[in-house]
């Protein structure tokens, strides 16, 4: 049995993304071994894994790219740099066999450090995909790094061939998302396209409030908030009117309003990997969204992949999702994704990793 320390702010706090991955993965681990979550916030999800609360900023702040957040230097960076130092004692004491930071910037280097000091193993997924902030996490060296798609570890094993670098999607948990959950009752027309995502520039929510508006007869239910939810409630309201609907709810009802739609489309220009993609197919959704070799392994045959920015070619692929049977071909493609199989795979490489 391995002693893990896991290290994210936000959990606690935020239900997705790589808050998400650390809830599925250290529910998974801790029937094999004793798994410590050091979090910002306060909200314990799991009370079978010890958790400890590290007063600290724990809310998600704006989406910053400037040159302060490129150097590490901004606000949230800082913060985050604040709750690793306020956690290396509890490092030190803890004697531990696996580190697991997930916040990138400084917590990377410093549990790094401190990794040769205490004997730690790292481990450092990417969560931030291909670019400047997973090839800072990989310049840290940790002892593995998990790519979460092919793409990405071909692209890190460019970057640092003699590092090792394994490739572990993200995961799905199928007892939540799946095509028995009842849908809930919402005032759209069908056919509804679901988008679930974090009302963020680099998401280009506006794109699919255009695509959408060009049909006759879509709707759009937008699941999620952000700093541009009143932009995009405004351009919803006014070019799709009664058609357009926004809400934000606790993950855990998730399920339930994507099984309001026929179909799921989330238009970002890069993803690191999409969880959303997953929960949408295994809810047996088809999905519609920007074309890359990523996003192609992710979704295999359970949608369609578009060009975005070209909005009449977007509307069309989203009709077309709409008039096509898809059967169970969205929820087939989410079982490949089952958290219970992809969690064995974490373990076979924490084995590996810390046995000399």
């Amino acid at each position: 049995m391995a002693n893990i320390a896991i290290l994210s702010i936000y959990s606690g706090t935020v239900e997705r993304g790589v808050e998400t991955f650390v809830y599925e993965l250290s529910k998974r681990l801790s029937k094999k071994h004793k798994i410590t979550i050091f979090q910002a916030g306060t909200v314990i999800k799991n009370p079978e894994v010890r958790t400890y609360n590290i007063k600290s900023y724990s809310q998600k702040p704006k989406t910053a790219k400037n040159l302060f957040s490129k150097l590490y230097l901004d606000i949230q960076s800082l913060k985050i740099l604040l709750f690793t130092l306020k956690v290396m004692v509890k490092l030190f004491k803890g004697k531990y066999d696996l580190i697991i930071p997930v916040n990138g910037g400084w917590q990377a280097v410093i549990i790094r450090v401190i990794s040769k000091f205490i004997g730690a193993k790292v481990l450092i997924s990417g969560h931030a995909g291909i670019g400047a902030d997973d090839a800072w996490n990989i310049f840290t060296r940790s002892d593995v790094f998990v790519a979460l798609t092919t793409a990405e570890k071909v692209w890190a094993k460019k970057i640092a061939p003699e590092m090792r670098i394994e490739m572990i999607p993200n995961g799905v948990d199928l007892s939540i998302f799946n095509p028995q959950v009842k849908p809930k009752n919402v005032p759209l027309q069908k056919p509804i396209v679901i988008c679930a995502s974090a009302l963020d520039p680099y998401k280009r929510v506006d794109l699919t409030i255009r695509a959408v508006a060009k049909s006759k007869n879509l709707s759009l239910l937008l699941l999620g908030d952000g700093e541009l939810a009143g932009q995009l409630d405004a351009l919803g309201k006014r070019l799709l009117g009664k058609r357009y609907l926004r809400l934000n709810m606790q993950y855990n009802q998730m399920a339930s309003y994507y099984r309001v739609g026929q179909i799921f489309t989330l238009a970002s220009q890069t993803e690191a990997f999409g969880i959303s993609y997953l929960e949408a197919m295994a809810c047996n959704l088809p999905i519609v969204t920007t074309g890359d070799s990523s996003r192609e392994e992710i979704i295999g045959n359970a949608g369609i992949l578009t060009s975005p920015q070209n909005i009449d070619q977007y509307a069309k692929d989203l009709q077309l999702a709409a008039n096509t049977n898809y059967r169970n071909l969205p929820y087939n493609q989410a079982l490949n994704f089952s958290w219970n199989k992809i969690s064995q795979q974490y373990i076979k490489l924490i084995n590996n990793l810390i046995i000399k």
